[in-house]
């Protein structure tokens, strides 16, 4: 039996990026319409997508790491 290693389903890491991802939505929409502070909400929801992509690289590095 093969290993397909093509497709990469997510680990712990990128688990824990996605709900870091939610969270940084959220509380920039909390910060941008509650708070009433447009520069930083929009700062705090910039950082959803790159928390995304660097926790799935740490991830797949990880998961390199330990073949």
């Amino acid at each position: 039996m093969t290993e397909d290693k093509t497709q990469y389903d997510g680990g712990i890491i990128s688990q824990l990026g996605l709900m870091s991802s939610f969270a940084s939505i959220f509380g920039s929409l909390y910060i941008y319409f509650v708070a009433d502070d447009q520069l930083l909400g929009i700062f705090v929801g910039l950082w959803a997508p790159t928390l995304i992509l660097i926790s799935r690289e740490v991830d797949k590095m990880m998961g390199w790491m330990a073949e």
